[in-house]
């Protein structure tokens, strides 16, 4: 078996340590001489990406010691493995260079990852610009709202992000659970539902009655939606929200029971907010 055969297999058993957190097996790797860069490197971004786990700091520590780089692929790794990250890892990073505004390899900010507040705040004490967008022109904050971060979300604004009125739209038509909480959220900050708007949908009330919300409708007319707007949007342009919910009428008894229920609330939302008299 030729030196670079056995030198491949030492590296793989290597990285191998890395991910099972075998921290002595590591330190002899590391002290024989025998790991080139690129085994190295690899291993930081395979121990970053479990940061969160009890041990793994000091594995980091021990490669960046050794010499390993930050590279673009150890970036892609330091949101932690299911979005989780020690605080503590995201600083060693900053310790050796890592730039604030950095970017993930799809251009992306890497602090729009960082969906852990404390891992967040180390991003934005240094500097990061909290509505900084990718190709995907998202921003943190319009992640932090989708992920129901409200904690984030707050961090966030308090360090500049702006609160978009279209944010509603990812609230009002999230499945996610949290979706009725993030959207009182936008609402207590103030944004204006009737401000709003959507090329499909019109505005967020509609949406939410073509999603049949009925705890959202509420919140919205609470707000000052207005109940009798037709729709901008091409989905059902022209049509108020009454005449979207009578349009997807259901014979299912459930669905007419839920549909009831949306227009009894659009109805007493349109009784509260007349139309002015004119005079």
């Amino acid at each position: 078996m030729n030196s670079t055969v056995v030198d491949e297999e030492f590296g793989m058993a290597f990285l191998s340590a890395c991910e099972t957190e075998r921290i002595t097996q590591i330190n002899e790797a590391i002290a024989s001489g025998r790991l080139s860069r690129s085994f190295l490197d690899e291993g930081l971004v395979r121990a970053t990406g479990k940061g969160i786990k009890p041990g793994y700091k000091d594995i980091i520590i021990a490669l960046l010691a050794a010499g390993a780089c930050i590279t673009p692929w150890s970036l892609n790794a330091l949101h932690g493995e299911d979005v989780e990250q020690d605080p503590a890892v995201v600083r060693l990073y900053f310790d050796h260079g890592l730039d604030p505004n950095a970017t993930q390899t799809g251009g992306e900010p890497i602090l729009g990852f960082m969906l852990e507040p404390a891992c967040a705040r180390e991003f934005l004490l240094r500097g990061a610009d909290p509505n900084a967008t990718g190709p995907q022109k998202k921003t943190p904050l319009y992640r932090a709202i989708r992920s129901g971060r409200v904690e984030l979300a707050d961090l966030l604004i308090d360090y500049g992000a702006k609160v978009e009125t279209n944010l509603l739209f990812e609230t009002v038509g999230s499945r996610k659970r949290y979706g009725d909480i993030m959207t009182k959220y936008l609402l207590d900050r103030g944004v204006d539902p009737n401000r709003a708007n959507s090329e499909e949908f019109g505005g967020p009330l509609h949406l939410a009655v073509l999603c049949s919300k009925p705890h959202i409708i509420k919140m919205l007319l609470d707000a000052g939606a207005d109940p009798t707007a037709p729709s901008s949007g091409w989905r059902y342009h022209g049509q108020t929200p009454e005449q979207i919910i009578l349009e997807t009428f259901s014979d299912q008894e459930d669905a007419i029971a839920e549909e009831n229920a949306v227009l009894r609330l659009l109805r007493l939302g349109q009784a509260e907010n007349p139309e002015p008299q004119e005079v």
